[in-house]
């Protein structure tokens, strides 16, 4: 009877142990994993997912030492054409392999888009040495990149680690009062952050895009987001979004449940382009009521 009575116990503990590696497993797969919902058909979102019109070419740029420094996708150049920048910042241990098809995509839409081989970006320093040599490149009549840049146009936008550095790109570096725009996707809470990538939104003076994930309630909860966008300085356009089952990583490979927006954004603030405007701008647009999209929040993004 004692030996029967063990028995039982070890069976108990086994199913215990069992349910706590499901329920682990069901966990992970909610964090790690997204879901990423079907695009309106007609959309604004479906149109700038769409893989633009540009074909894309990709140069490596390497250290006399032959170390990887960057990696730029850029539009098969047209004469008499320049482009805008996109300056990325990755997510902690990433390289440009981890959003090559994000970024092939942005240049497809007519950006330059520089990604730096750093796996430590939240400074914004990698972010901002990046712009530099481009702005380096577009004054060397022997550069492929010879006047074919809009220094007066540049974007930066980052994943996780990356996207507290696009914020510090811009607040804590001379070249950062170059930059025309902030987007930032699943930016960690600021306990999460090392000393030196402490972000603060409140000096951001260009307009600002916060784009987070449904189930990235761990690193980038919905209250950090929020944050975010009240923090804002009193007089800048920002807008904030969580996407509908996106967890922290949504925005690698080809850029899951963010892709759309993100290039809207980009061709609306570095080209004017109205047609992308109408997903941002007013009460009325998209992104305000896109059932893909929860929380969405906006300040001085009113229709004048």
């Amino acid at each position: 009877m004692p030996n029967m009575k063990k028995r039982r116990w070890i069976l108990w503990l086994s199913a215990l142990g069992l349910i706590a590696a499901i329920s682990m497993t069901i966990f992970l797969q909610i964090i790690i994993h997204s879901n990423v919902p079907e695009l309106a058909e007609g959309s604004i979102e479906q149109r700038y997912a769409q893989q633009g019109s540009y074909h894309v070419k990709v140069k490596e740029v390497k250290s006399t030492s032959g170390e990887a420094l960057y990696r730029i996708y850029y539009p098969a150049f047209q004469a008499d054409e320049s482009y805008p920048i996109i300056s990325w910042g990755n997510g902690t241990g990433a390289t440009p392999d981890r959003y090559d098809g994000l970024l092939t995509h942005l240049a497809s839409w007519g950006f330059i888009v520089i990604d730096s081989y750093s796996q430590t970006t939240g400074t914004g320093r990698e972010i901002v040495e990046a712009i530099d040599y481009l702005r380096k490149e577009n004054g060397l009549t022997n550069s492929l990149f010879y006047q074919k840049i809009q220094m007066e146009q540049i974007g930066v936008a980052g994943h996780s680690q990356g996207s507290t550095g696009v914020i510090n790109a811009h607040t804590n570096y001379k070249s950062g009062s170059l930059i025309k725009t902030v987007v930032s996707i699943a930016l960690p809470d600021l306990k999460h952050c090392d000393p030196e990538d402490v972000y603060d939104t409140s000096r951001i003076t260009v307009p600002f895009l916060v784009m987070g994930g449904t189930r990235d309630f761990i690193i980038s909860p919905l209250s950090t987001n929020q944050s975010a966008l009240h923090t804002a300085n009193a007089s800048t356009p920002v807008m904030m979004g969580m996407a509908k089952g996106a967890a922290h990583t949504a925005i690698e490979g080809e850029g899951g449940n963010h892709r759309g927006y993100l290039t809207a954004w980009m061709r609306f603030r570095l080209y004017d382009d109205q047609e992308a405007r109408k997903a941002f701008y007013g009460a009325s647009s998209e992104m305000m009521h896109n059932t893909n999209w929860v929380d969405v929040m906006q300040a001085n993004m009113d229709d004048q």
